[in-house]
Protein backbone atom coordinates (compact mmCIF):
# COMPACT_ATOMS: atom_id res chain seq x y z
CA UNK A 1 0.00 0.00 0.00
CA UNK A 2 0.96 3.37 -1.03
CA UNK A 3 2.15 5.78 1.73
CA UNK A 4 -0.57 8.13 2.67
CA UNK A 5 -0.45 11.82 4.51
CA UNK A 6 -1.66 12.19 8.29
CA UNK A 7 -5.26 13.19 7.35
CA UNK A 8 -6.30 9.64 5.84
CA UNK A 9 -6.40 6.66 7.42
CA UNK A 10 -6.27 3.12 6.20
CA UNK A 11 -9.46 1.26 7.83
CA UNK A 12 -8.01 -2.19 8.83
CA UNK A 13 -10.79 -3.75 10.20
CA UNK A 14 -13.45 -2.66 8.26
CA UNK A 15 -11.32 -3.51 5.39
CA UNK A 16 -10.54 -7.23 6.67
CA UNK A 17 -14.35 -7.56 7.40
CA UNK A 18 -16.21 -6.95 4.10
CA UNK A 19 -13.18 -8.30 2.03
CA UNK A 20 -12.31 -5.22 0.50
CA UNK A 21 -9.81 -1.83 0.78
CA UNK A 22 -11.23 0.47 2.76
CA UNK A 23 -10.27 4.12 3.60
CA UNK A 24 -11.13 7.18 5.88
CA UNK A 25 -10.72 11.13 5.25
CA UNK A 26 -10.49 11.96 9.25
CA UNK A 27 -11.08 15.69 9.19
CA UNK A 28 -15.11 16.83 9.08
CA UNK A 29 -14.46 19.63 6.77
CA UNK A 30 -13.21 19.31 3.47
CA UNK A 31 -11.16 21.95 0.92
CA UNK A 32 -10.40 21.73 -2.68
CA UNK A 33 -6.92 20.57 -1.64
CA UNK A 34 -7.91 17.94 0.66
CA UNK A 35 -10.39 16.69 -1.64
CA UNK A 36 -8.00 16.18 -4.06
CA UNK A 37 -5.15 14.19 -2.04
CA UNK A 38 -7.67 11.82 -0.50
CA UNK A 39 -8.66 10.58 -4.43
CA UNK A 40 -5.34 10.48 -5.51
CA UNK A 41 -4.11 8.28 -2.66
CA UNK A 42 -7.41 5.85 -3.02
CA UNK A 43 -6.42 5.64 -7.01
CA UNK A 44 -2.66 5.11 -5.87
CA UNK A 45 -3.60 2.68 -2.83
CA UNK A 46 -6.24 0.76 -5.07
CA UNK A 47 -8.87 1.54 -2.10
CA UNK A 48 -12.08 0.26 -2.90
CA UNK A 49 -14.52 2.57 -0.84
CA UNK A 50 -13.35 6.08 1.02
CA UNK A 51 -15.62 7.00 4.02
CA UNK A 52 -15.54 10.94 4.73
CA UNK A 53 -17.97 12.31 7.36
CA UNK A 54 -18.61 16.09 6.98
CA UNK A 55 -19.85 18.65 9.37
CA UNK A 56 -23.43 19.77 8.20
CA UNK A 57 -22.43 22.82 8.18
CA UNK A 58 -20.10 22.91 6.04
CA UNK A 59 -21.76 23.81 2.85
CA UNK A 60 -18.21 24.40 0.68
CA UNK A 61 -16.71 20.95 2.16
CA UNK A 62 -20.75 18.68 0.94
CA UNK A 63 -20.34 20.30 -2.51
CA UNK A 64 -17.05 19.84 -3.17
CA UNK A 65 -18.02 15.77 -1.82
CA UNK A 66 -21.02 15.84 -4.41
CA UNK A 67 -18.82 16.89 -7.28
CA UNK A 68 -16.00 14.12 -6.14
CA UNK A 69 -18.58 11.48 -6.74
CA UNK A 70 -19.04 10.80 -3.04
CA UNK A 71 -22.90 9.40 -2.18
CA UNK A 72 -24.28 10.99 0.90
CA UNK A 73 -25.13 7.62 2.95
CA UNK A 74 -26.14 8.44 6.50
CA UNK A 75 -27.15 11.54 8.94
CA UNK A 76 -24.54 10.97 11.89
CA UNK A 77 -26.70 12.91 15.07
CA UNK A 78 -25.00 13.45 18.50
CA UNK A 79 -26.91 13.71 21.58
CA UNK A 80 -25.38 14.79 24.92
CA UNK A 81 -27.23 14.96 28.32
CA UNK A 82 -25.87 15.92 31.88
CA UNK A 83 -25.83 12.81 34.19
CA UNK A 84 -27.79 14.52 37.36
CA UNK A 85 -30.58 15.44 34.80
CA UNK A 86 -31.39 11.79 34.11
CA UNK A 87 -33.74 10.45 36.38
CA UNK A 88 -33.77 6.64 37.55
CA UNK A 89 -36.61 4.01 36.29
CA UNK A 90 -37.39 1.15 38.02
CA UNK A 91 -36.84 -2.24 35.52
CA UNK A 92 -35.64 -5.20 35.54
CA UNK A 93 -31.96 -5.50 33.92
CA UNK A 94 -28.73 -6.96 34.51
CA UNK A 95 -25.25 -6.95 33.42
CA UNK A 96 -24.84 -9.22 29.97
CA UNK A 97 -22.98 -12.27 30.34
CA UNK A 98 -21.56 -14.90 27.63
CA UNK A 99 -24.93 -17.10 27.94
CA UNK A 100 -26.64 -14.38 26.39
CA UNK A 101 -24.44 -14.10 23.10
CA UNK A 102 -26.01 -16.44 20.74
CA UNK A 103 -29.67 -14.43 21.69
CA UNK A 104 -27.55 -11.25 21.47
CA UNK A 105 -25.94 -11.85 18.43
CA UNK A 106 -29.19 -12.89 16.63
CA UNK A 107 -31.03 -9.49 17.94
CA UNK A 108 -27.88 -7.40 16.98
CA UNK A 109 -28.38 -8.54 12.93
CA UNK A 110 -31.50 -7.62 12.78
CA UNK A 111 -31.68 -3.95 14.50
CA UNK A 112 -29.21 -1.81 12.79
CA UNK A 113 -30.73 -1.76 9.65
CA UNK A 114 -30.80 2.13 9.61
CA UNK A 115 -27.19 2.10 9.61
CA UNK A 116 -25.08 3.34 6.74
CA UNK A 117 -23.79 -0.27 6.21
CA UNK A 118 -26.91 -1.17 5.19
CA UNK A 119 -27.77 2.43 3.53
CA UNK A 120 -25.13 2.33 1.34
CA UNK A 121 -25.81 -0.67 -0.96
CA UNK A 122 -22.44 -1.56 -1.80
CA UNK A 123 -21.96 -3.66 1.26
CA UNK A 124 -23.07 -7.36 1.45
CA UNK A 125 -26.17 -7.57 3.92
CA UNK A 126 -24.35 -10.76 5.51
CA UNK A 127 -21.35 -8.88 6.50
CA UNK A 128 -23.61 -6.11 7.40
CA UNK A 129 -25.41 -8.44 10.11
CA UNK A 130 -22.09 -9.97 11.29
CA UNK A 131 -20.41 -6.37 11.66
CA UNK A 132 -22.98 -5.61 14.35
CA UNK A 133 -23.41 -9.35 15.44
CA UNK A 134 -19.17 -8.86 16.36
CA UNK A 135 -19.72 -5.38 17.85
CA UNK A 136 -21.82 -7.05 20.49
CA UNK A 137 -20.04 -10.16 21.14
CA UNK A 138 -17.09 -7.86 21.20
CA UNK A 139 -18.90 -5.72 24.15
CA UNK A 140 -19.66 -8.79 26.32
CA UNK A 141 -16.17 -10.08 26.09
CA UNK A 142 -13.73 -7.31 26.40
CA UNK A 143 -14.02 -4.80 28.73
CA UNK A 144 -11.46 -2.76 26.83
CA UNK A 145 -13.85 -2.46 24.16
CA UNK A 146 -17.05 -1.60 26.34
CA UNK A 147 -17.07 -1.04 30.10
CA UNK A 148 -20.53 -2.74 30.44
CA UNK A 149 -23.33 -4.44 28.80
CA UNK A 150 -26.79 -4.32 30.03
CA UNK A 151 -29.72 -6.54 29.35
CA UNK A 152 -33.71 -5.53 30.27
CA UNK A 153 -35.59 -8.97 31.16
CA UNK A 154 -38.46 -10.21 30.17
CA UNK A 155 -40.36 -13.20 31.29
CA UNK A 156 -37.52 -14.88 33.72
CA UNK A 157 -34.17 -14.18 33.11
CA UNK A 158 -34.28 -14.07 29.52
CA UNK A 159 -33.15 -10.68 28.07
CA UNK A 160 -35.21 -8.62 25.40
CA UNK A 161 -32.50 -6.17 24.18
CA UNK A 162 -29.16 -4.78 24.92
CA UNK A 163 -27.15 -1.35 25.85
CA UNK A 164 -23.17 -0.90 25.73
CA UNK A 165 -21.39 1.53 27.70
CA UNK A 166 -18.10 2.93 27.58
CA UNK A 167 -15.81 5.63 29.18
CA UNK A 168 -13.73 7.74 26.85
CA UNK A 169 -12.08 11.08 27.56
CA UNK A 170 -13.78 11.11 30.80
CA UNK A 171 -17.17 11.20 29.13
CA UNK A 172 -19.76 8.12 29.19
CA UNK A 173 -20.64 6.99 25.98
CA UNK A 174 -23.59 4.71 24.71
CA UNK A 175 -22.35 2.44 21.73
CA UNK A 176 -25.38 0.36 20.60
CA UNK A 177 -28.77 -0.19 22.33
CA UNK A 178 -31.64 -2.15 20.55
CA UNK A 179 -34.77 -3.74 22.22
CA UNK A 180 -36.79 -6.59 20.35
CA UNK A 181 -39.37 -5.81 18.66
CA UNK A 182 -41.90 -8.85 20.70
CA UNK A 183 -41.12 -6.59 23.59
CA UNK A 184 -41.43 -2.79 21.85
CA UNK A 185 -43.17 -0.03 23.76
CA UNK A 186 -43.05 -2.03 26.78
CA UNK A 187 -40.60 0.84 28.29
CA UNK A 188 -37.38 -1.74 28.04
CA UNK A 189 -34.90 1.08 26.09
CA UNK A 190 -36.60 3.63 28.86
CA UNK A 191 -35.23 1.03 31.63
CA UNK A 192 -32.24 0.47 29.60
CA UNK A 193 -30.89 4.23 29.14
CA UNK A 194 -31.78 4.71 32.94
CA UNK A 195 -29.39 2.07 34.35
CA UNK A 196 -26.94 3.35 31.92
CA UNK A 197 -27.14 6.54 33.15
CA UNK A 198 -26.64 5.33 37.00
CA UNK A 199 -23.65 3.15 36.03
CA UNK A 200 -21.88 6.11 34.38
CA UNK A 201 -22.70 8.16 37.31
CA UNK A 202 -21.40 5.58 39.64
CA UNK A 203 -17.81 5.98 37.70
CA UNK A 204 -18.14 9.34 38.38
CA UNK A 205 -18.78 11.06 35.00
CA UNK A 206 -20.93 13.68 34.87
CA UNK A 207 -22.03 13.66 30.83
CA UNK A 208 -23.27 11.06 28.61
CA UNK A 209 -23.63 10.86 24.42
CA UNK A 210 -24.75 8.78 21.56
CA UNK A 211 -25.24 8.65 18.67
CA UNK A 212 -28.09 7.26 15.88
CA UNK A 213 -28.88 7.80 12.98
CA UNK A 214 -31.17 11.02 12.02
CA UNK A 215 -33.37 8.58 9.77
CA UNK A 216 -34.44 6.63 13.05
CA UNK A 217 -37.13 8.47 14.36
CA UNK A 218 -38.04 6.82 17.36
CA UNK A 219 -34.38 6.82 18.53
CA UNK A 220 -34.47 10.49 18.67
CA UNK A 221 -38.09 10.57 20.23
CA UNK A 222 -36.54 8.27 23.27
CA UNK A 223 -33.57 9.64 23.92
CA UNK A 224 -35.01 13.03 23.75
CA UNK A 225 -37.93 12.29 25.97
CA UNK A 226 -35.24 11.02 28.19
CA UNK A 227 -33.34 13.83 28.72
CA UNK A 228 -30.78 14.10 25.81
CA UNK A 229 -30.45 17.08 23.53
CA UNK A 230 -29.31 16.75 19.90
CA UNK A 231 -25.52 18.53 20.02
CA UNK A 232 -24.48 18.12 16.43
CA UNK A 233 -25.07 17.03 12.73
CA UNK A 234 -22.98 15.54 10.91
CA UNK A 235 -23.41 13.60 7.02
CA UNK A 236 -21.39 10.19 6.36
CA UNK A 237 -20.81 10.23 2.74
CA UNK A 238 -18.56 6.87 0.83
CA UNK A 239 -16.71 7.09 -2.72
CA UNK A 240 -16.68 3.85 -4.66
CA UNK A 241 -13.99 3.16 -7.41
CA UNK A 242 -15.91 2.67 -10.24
CA UNK A 243 -16.91 -1.03 -11.23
Amino acid sequence: MQPHPPKLAFCHWDSVHFGLRIGRVLPTTLDAELSKEALDWANESSLNCLYLLLDSRDATGIRLANESGYRIVDVRVTLSAKLANLGEIPGAVREANTNDLPYLRELAKRSHRSSRFYADGNFSEIACDELFATWIERSVREREFAGVVFVPLLEGDRPGGYITCAVKNGMGEIGLIAVDKTASRSGLGTALLATSAKWFREQGLEHVSVVTQGSNIPALRMYERFGFRIESTQLWFHWWRKR
